[in-house]
């Protein structure tokens, strides 16, 4: 959850923090990538306080954002323990393929395909910190987080430019991945941090919601280009699975530029970093993240840095820089860059 992300940079003092209530504002881009979020921690007495969280993404150009509502509860249990819920809902979306065009002369409706989904989602965590001033600090989190997610396919021909149903299917894809994260604190300045996580599917995330092999036969049997509507339909099927990349496999949120952006499901992924505070006002970090894809679509790895100034009490501002590299099991690889800019403001 988005406040989860927030522990490995959080200082002991929680209970202190805990009335605050402050606004994030955070933005990425890449080459046909973007993401952006819009965070409200709104302090309720000492000890509890509701997020409310909003986050968009389109994983490539050419395809429709993805927007994402959350509320989340936080409460302090003590002076160690943090105890987190959220809940999410993903509206829905879709993402046309233009198989045939349409050709008015010949009296020939054109044939246009369409994949879509939607989410809903609840995830639970908890966090325990040493508290303390001493030399060396730690802390610990774990959480796990459940998501439904209805993933559809239709086919609609096109006449005079307006659409008509022809075929609609819709499959159920649930979601489970528990998370653990660690961080090591020395001399109040150094921070060493490492988390990881691991996916569940109900099925494989490949081929739930795509165009099955008998239907896309059934399809190129019926067009006069058989290789361009096969081409089509895998230009399709890439684009959903960059889709699902960045949307199922985990929360929108955790898509930045520490992360980057996941170009198909993944299986599990290992991060560890590295904070330093060089002056009361300068933050930096360092960071590497592995991912390993479901079985058959490779790996990644993301270098990052991020660089936070604090102005004042009450500002914060941050950038971060990724570069990431997908070497896939079959194609040729990928490398891609990310920045990102943000900030948050506390009253």
């Amino acid at each position: 959850m988005l406040v989860l992300l927030a522990l490995l940079g959080a200082s002991p003092t929680w209970a202190a923090e805990a009335a605050d209530s402050s606004v994030t504002l955070e933005a990425s881009g890449g080459h046909g990538q973007a993401l952006w979020s819009l965070l409200g921690d709104v302090g309720v007495g000492e000890a509890t306080f509701v997020t409310l969280g909003y986050t968009g993404a389109r994983p490539e150009s050419g395809t429709a954002a993805t927007h994402q509502l959350s509320v989340g509860l936080d409460h302090l249990a003590g002076r160690h323990w943090l105890l987190s819920g959220t809940v999410s809902l993903g509206l829905s979306k879709g993402s046309d393929t233009e198989l045939t065009p349409e050709r008015p002369r010949l009296n020939l409706p054109g044939l246009t395909a369409r994949t879509g989904y939607g989410s809903q989602a609840m995830q639970l965590g908890a966090a325990w910190d040493s508290a303390g001033f001493d030399t060396w600090e730690y802390g610990l989190d774990a959480g796990v987080g459940v998501s439904r997610y209805p993933l559809r396919r239709q086919l609609f021909t096109v006449a005079e430019g307006a659409p008509t149903e022809r075929y609609a299917q819709e499959d159920i894809l649930w979601s489970a991945r528990p998370t653990l994260g660690a961080r090591l604190l020395w001399d109040g300045r150094w921070e060493l941090g490492l988390r990881g996580g691991y996916a569940f599917y109900s099925e494989d995330p490949l081929t739930a919601g795509q165009f099955t092999d008998a239907e896309a036969d059934a399809l190129a049997d019926r067009l006069e280009d058989r290789a361009a509507a096969r081409k089509a339909l895998a230009g399709l099927r890439l684009r959903q699975l960059r889709d699902l990349g960045a949307v199922v496999t985990r929360r929108l949120g955790e898509v930045n530029a520490g992360t980057g952006f996941p170009s198909a499901p993944v299986r599990w992924d290992v991060k560890p970093s590295l904070s330093w505070r060089l002056t009361p006002a300068v933050r930096g970090q360092v960071s590497y993240a592995f991912t390993r894809y479901v079985a058959g679509q490779g790996v990644a790895h993301v270098l990052a840095t991020r660089w936070t100034v604090r102005l004042g009490d009450a500002v914060r501002l941050w950038a971060s820089v990724a570069l990431q590299r997908d070497v896939p099991q079959d194609t040729p690889a990928q490398a891609s860059g990310l920045l990102t800019l943000g900030g948050e403001y506390t009253f």
